[in-house]
């Protein structure tokens, strides 16, 4: 009776966090409301697991090491509050869902969830965000497409790009074995690309290249020959979504000019480009005073008013809060170690993800992509920061990694 109760326990675990999988990225860009309430529901689900009697199946080394890299980014930043600068909550926030969501790997790992549910869920959120940014465009004249990004343009089409190409790895083996799957994947795939165009967002742009360099992983025979021809392929595109688009043109055009005329005269020429090398610039400048461990989390604000009075960055600096970009952020906030924390993390991920590529090609290659699409983000964007980009990737990071260890521990059947 026992264990039978325990199996029944088991299944509901795996059928409801595999149902609350799929609301995930369905509602990452739009209704980040919901994507909040299944996070908080898959973090009180992960806590409540633990009570369910299983056998124990012992971490990895490389399990060790990724959990270690989730902890030690939020005890790194709440040893810093307590010795500079006193307890900010809003700037714990970010670092505190790499613990939150330790209960939901931990949970996955053990009891599984449906690969279905995560497919099917990236599929609708991809979908969902090319109608809408069409919408906005064609319908509402809006120039440049936004969900509920916090306002936030960026997030949106970075997601809505990264959402299109996950769900070619994850039906990856439903085109192997029939062709007409493609037409569900260049389905989803186009319109996340076009939400990611229809934003203006220059991370994405800027992603894209390195996506498709891991996407040929998928294939059943991936050579350097077919990434250099995508690659090609992807240029080739890009021309003619340049030349037939005004709108992107104007979008990519005034970068050159901004960078060259910040670089030769420090004067800031738009409000994209060259506001973000004068904020590169002042984090630099932070990071070369504060080398080991930055100025702390909330006091590069102040930190850079002192280059500015003394000339070495334009005044609209003051204007802008934190460093629009993942590294720069890390070196002033915690220097050397910042930046250690940040990648250790993606890297982690990463070799976890690597690990399991012969075992389940689809899965494994969707959290490289996560991670690869996230520090690309980065390079223009604190992605982290922005609420909805930061609950998404820790959450999906989990998910992935517990269902890969998940299948890792599970033993073949014996006759």
């Amino acid at each position: 009776m026992e264990v039978l109760r325990s199996k029944n326990i088991h299944i509901g675990l795996f059928w409801l966090v595999s149902l609350l999988t799929l609301v995930v990225p369905v509602a990452s860009i739009n209704y980040p409301v919901a994507l909040y309430f299944v996070a908080v529901s898959l973090v009180v689900l992960g806590l409540c697991a633990v009570i369910v009697r299983t056998d124990p199946q012992p971490l990895s080394k490389l399990e060790k090491v990724m959990i270690f890299t989730w902890l030690f980014y939020p005890l790194f930043t709440a040893l810093d509050f307590w010795l500079r600068t006193g307890w900010i909550w809003t700037q714990f926030q970010e670092p505190s869902r790499f613990i939150l969501v330790l209960p939901i790997y931990l949970m996955v790992r053990r009891f599984g969830l449906s690969q279905n549910a995560l497919k099917w869920g990236v599929f609708l959120g991809a979908v969902l965000a090319g109608f809408w940014a069409f919408y906005q465009k064609q319908e509402l004249g809006i120039e440049r497409a936004h969900g509920g990004t916090s306002g936030l343009k960026a997030a949106f089409g970075d997601l809505s790009l990264l959402l299109g190409v996950m769900s070619v790895a994850l039906f990856q083996p439903n085109w192997s074995m029939d062709k007409w799957w493609w037409l569900v994947v260049l389905f989803s795939l186009s319109l996340g690309l076009f939400a990611s165009l229809a934003s203006g967002t220059k991370g994405g742009w800027i992603s894209a290249p390195f996506l498709c360099w891991v996407m040929i992983s998928l294939a059943r025979h991936p050579s350097y020959t077919k990434r250099f021809t995508v690659l090609a392929v992807m240029a080739t595109g890009a021309v003619l979504v340049w030349y037939f688009s005004p709108w992107i043109q104007v979008r990519v055009g005034n970068i050159p000019l901004a960078v060259a005329t910040y670089i030769e005269t420090g004067q800031v020429a738009d409000d994209s480009a060259s506001i973000r090398l004068a904020l590169w610039h002042a984090a630099t400048l932070v990071f070369i005073d504060n080398p080991w461990f930055g100025v702390g989390p909330g006091n590069f604000d102040a930190a850079k008013l002192s280059y500015i009075e003394a000339g070495l960055l334009p005044n609209i600096v003051g204007n802008f809060n934190g460093a629009h970009n993942q590294i720069f952020e890390a070196l002033h906030e915690s220097g050397i170690f910042g930046v250690f924390m940040v990648f250790s993390i993606y890297g982690a991920f990463i070799l976890h993800c690597r690990q399991y590529l012969l075992k389940n090609k689809a899965l494994a290659t969707t959290g490289i992509l996560l991670s690869i699409g996230f520090m690309d983000f980065g390079l223009v964007e604190v992605i982290w920061d922005i609420n909805n980009a930061g609950v998404f990737f820790t959450v999906m990071m989990v998910l992935i990694a517990g269902q890969l260890s998940y299948e890792g521990n599970v033993k073949p059947a014996t006759n």
